[in-house]
């Protein structure tokens, strides 16, 4: 345990670091958005172009990819059926069952975990929830909000983000880059990458846990969901990695463990910004939820990374 614990140490001072600023209110509520915009707009594309450039293409693994979709959308339609049974109203429940939040904390922790040279791997099993979230999850957000996400919209909102290019940018380079030799002017454009993307870990560690606010009211709600999704996710990711990875496809362990990681982190956050901003109960509920969840995924991945073999 203590092994384990001591890589991803770092990643959890850091955290540490965000929570404590935040009790002295050290950013402004304006900051901490300049500095998730500089995240999410440069430094986590930077990292994603760097892992996507780096994923190991093959057709068969793309059987992987499909079936990481599907659970994604197993999961939101469970969740529809659980809401009852688990005395939970909001109509979020289910939709905090798909998805998984890769890009603002599965990324650093698995960075930490496992280093840099399996980027190419747990980019690979993050294809298809990404694909899942920016068109199936997002479409249901905007549903629930009243609106109607048209294809074309979502297409349109897919095609422009900065996530989206980096990671079809970085599968273009892995394709193309065995045949291209790496002269200077490459190299030095690999070291600005290599430099921006290294800003990921310690800003987003820092943010989420500026982050973090548990409230007690809806205390037992958040604790539900979370028991639902984890139970649900632990039992997917065990099914997939024996029959899929290990047995069908026969890919490296690693694969196994950044499954594992991606399946225990929290509902993706761009929840809370599509979700309607002035209905208050569900906003509490779910930044409730995403808050707990963050602390419970941190400590389960680096649980199960000491135990899971």
């Amino acid at each position: 345990m203590l092994e384990t614990l001591l890589p991803v140490f770092p990643v959890l001072l850091l955290f540490i670091v965000g929570y404590s600023l935040q009790k002295t209110s050290f950013f402004s509520p304006r900051s901490i958005g300049d500095m998730k915009k500089l995240v999410s707009n440069l430094a986590l594309p930077a990292l994603l172009f760097q892992a996507f450039s780096a994923i190991e293409v093959e057709a068969s693994y793309l059987v992987l990819v499909v079936l990481v979709f599907a659970s994604c959308g197993l999961m939101v339609v469970l969740g529809k059926l659980l809401a009852r049974p688990s005395r939970i109203e909001s109509p979020y429940f289910a939709l905090m069952m798909g998805g998984f939040e890769m890009g603002m904390l599965g990324y650093a922790l698995f960075l930490a975990l496992y280093g840099q040279q399996h980027l190419g791997k747990i980019a690979l099993v993050d294809l298809g929830q990404v694909v899942f979230v920016f068109f199936v999850l997002m479409a249901l957000l905007i549903k629930e909000r009243g609106g109607i996400g048209t294809p074309k919209a979502l297409v349109k909102q897919f095609a422009s983000s900065p996530v989206i290019i980096s990671i079809f940018s970085g599968l273009v380079v892995s394709v193309i880059k065995p045949h291209v030799d790496s002269g200077p002017f490459l190299h030095s454009l690999g070291e600005f990458v290599d430099m921006l993307s290294g800003l990921t870990v310690p800003l987003i560690a820092i943010t989420i846990g500026y982050g973090i606010s548990i409230q007690k009211e809806g205390l037992v709600a958040s604790l539900k969901t979370i028991l639902v999704r984890k139970v649900l996710s632990l039992a997917l990711v065990l099914l997939l990695n024996t029959f899929i990875v290990d047995k069908l496809l026969g890919m490296d362990a690693m694969y196994r463990y950044a499954m594992m990681v991606m399946f225990l982190t929290p509902p993706p956050f761009v929840i809370s910004i599509f979700m309607k901003q002035d209905d208050k109960p569900n906003m509490d509920y779910v930044a409730n939820t995403l808050s707990l969840d963050t602390v419970v995924s941190i400590l389960l991945i680096i649980t199960m990374a000491a135990i899971y073999v």
